[in-house]
């Protein structure tokens, strides 16, 4: 069950993540979690602001250029996803109930949305429990990113002290790559 939770790679944010790297591993597209991962958790944006930080913009727009992207939200209503969709002129998913991240469904959904393989997709988020894991069980690359902001609704701050412990595990057993580094060059 760990190994579900072990991501493939590990970064500090988005912006970080090595575009070309990527490309030269084989991957055609990338589903990206938005709240915490690209932009601050809801309590610290309002609605009706995105705020992307200049990094992140740049590197979204050089991903987009290189890649299929779709933006994946667990957000109810997801307006805010669907907004930054728009603004960035691709695809959105916002998934609640049975889709939910870590079930498959809205992984499935997004694939759809871009038209790539699992093998050939990365899975970017900040939580181990939702988006690592999801991606983990649909056969995704995964990298796992630093939270934006400490700020976040109490599933998630609840979720975040099983992370804790999962990440603990994960390093203690060799499964977690450290930052910039991915599975194949870490060191078990």
């Amino acid at each position: 069950m760990l190994e579900l939770l072990a991501p493939d790679q590990v970064a500090r944010s988005v912006s970080e993540i090595d575009l070309d790297a990527l490309a030269a591993r084989g991957t055609e597209g990338l589903i990206i979690d938005v709240d915490n991962t690209l932009i601050a958790g809801t309590r610290d944006v309002p609605c009706n602001a995105i705020g992307l930080d200049e990094a992140t913009r740049s590197w979204l727009f050089r991903a987009k250029s290189m890649f299929r992207l779709c933006l994946l939200s667990n957000s109810v209503r997801g307006r805010r996803a669907r907004r930054l969709a728009e603004e960035l002129g691709i695809p959105g998913v916002s998934v609640w109930g049975l889709g939910r991240k870590p079930l498959r469904g809205g992984v499935w959904a997004a694939l759809r949305q871009i038209g790539t393989a699992p093998e050939h997709t990365a899975m970017i988020g900040d939580q181990l429990l939702t988006d690592v894991l999801a991606g983990n069980r649909c056969g995704l690359y995964t990298i796992w990113v630093e939270r934006i902001s400490p700020r976040e609704f109490i599933g998630t701050r609840a979720n975040r002290i099983i992370e804790g412990w999962c990440a603990r595990r994960l390093r203690r057993a060799g499964m977690l790559p450290p930052h910039g580094q991915d599975d194949e060059t870490r060191q078990v």
